[in-house]
């Protein structure tokens, strides 16, 4: 982020009060004297001199608004996309009606508090300019779906640049199934707490099976993703499409390390599915001796 302070002649006193706040506040900016003769000087020299700056900020008094480079300078920033302000001398003066929507400060207090906001707001989009850029040179296109292939190949680097360039942790892919019960699909423990730690829902169920992260993981056997999403506080008693629980599940599969932790974080084993079974009723059914033993002792 670079700031650069346009101002006629006269102006020069304010300028160098602007620039002073700005490096208060660190904010990098260097400052123009326009004089009359601007537009005597080599084409496009003004430009040049601009072009450096993200941001452009004006001193704006009666005098310096009737002038040519004025228009010019609010006309240049809003071509570029570039973000514009002006500073009033004149308090009781307001600016030309084409420029009413840019942001007017008044003060080097008020000057200060919003550069301090405006370089926040910058250094978020910075990231995410640099994490597109990043995903762009490693090959990844910047969409959902390869944000869902990075996180169901476990390609942790990716799924990191994707989340800094502006994609919520909670995003899905085509058939509406979470970031994160891709990761735990696929047994990849770095992508899942990735996104756990960035905000993704613990409990959030895909819409093909109805399954949570937990289920997921319970389902393939990743003991040390179900130890860490249960004490992140994930609920062990989600139900699938099928009324199905984890435990359920982890029964199913003879998974008795699972079904042992789910049981730890309180998994309900009398809660029936949509057959009317529990995981108690399963654990007797398939009569396997280690998760019958388990199950006594819950």
């Amino acid at each position: 982020m670079k700031v650069v302070v346009l101002s006629s002649p006269e102006d020069v006193g304010v300028t160098v009060q602007l620039l002073e706040t700005l490096a208060l506040v660190g904010v990098p900016a260097y400052g123009l004297k326009i004089r009359d003769s601007w537009e005597h000087a080599p084409r496009g020299e003004l430009s040049a001199r601009v072009k450096p700056a993200s941001h452009i900020l004006v001193v704006a008094s009666p005098e310096s608004a009737g002038k040519s480079w004025f228009s010019y300078a609010a006309g240049y920033a809003a071509g570029r996309g570039g973000r514009v302000a002006l500073y009033r001398v004149a308090a009781h003066w307001d600016p030309p009606s084409y420029l009413a929507s840019l942001p007017i400060i008044d003060g080097l207090d008020e000057l200060a508090t919003f550069f301090r906001i405006e370089k926040a707001e910058w250094m978020v989009e910075e990231e995410r300019r640099n994490a597109r850029a990043s995903l762009l040179e490693l090959g990844i296109s910047f969409h959902a779906d390869s944000l869902a292939g990075c996180a169901r190949d476990g390609d942790l680097r990716a799924v990191e640049l994707f989340l800094k360039a502006g994609f919520p942790a909670d995003s899905r892919d085509k058939h509406g199934v979470p970031l994160l019960c891709l990761a735990a699909r696929g047994r990849h423990f770095q992508v899942v707490r990735l996104l756990v730690e960035t905000g993704a829902s613990l409990d959030l169920q895909s819409e093909d099976r109805g399954y949570s992260a937990l289920m997921d993981a319970s389902l393939g056997g990743a003991v040390d993703i179900v130890e860490y999403l249960l004490a992140k506080g994930a609920d062990p008693d989600v139900r699938s499409k099928d009324g199905q629980t984890a435990l359920v599940v982890a029964v199913g599969k003879g998974d008795v390390e699972v079904a042992r932790r789910l049981l730890e974080y309180g998994a309900d084993p009398e809660l029936a599915d949509k057959l009317g079974m529990s995981a108690r009723g399963y654990a007797k059914l398939f009569k396997k001796p280690e998760m019958l033993a388990l199950f006594k002792l819950a």
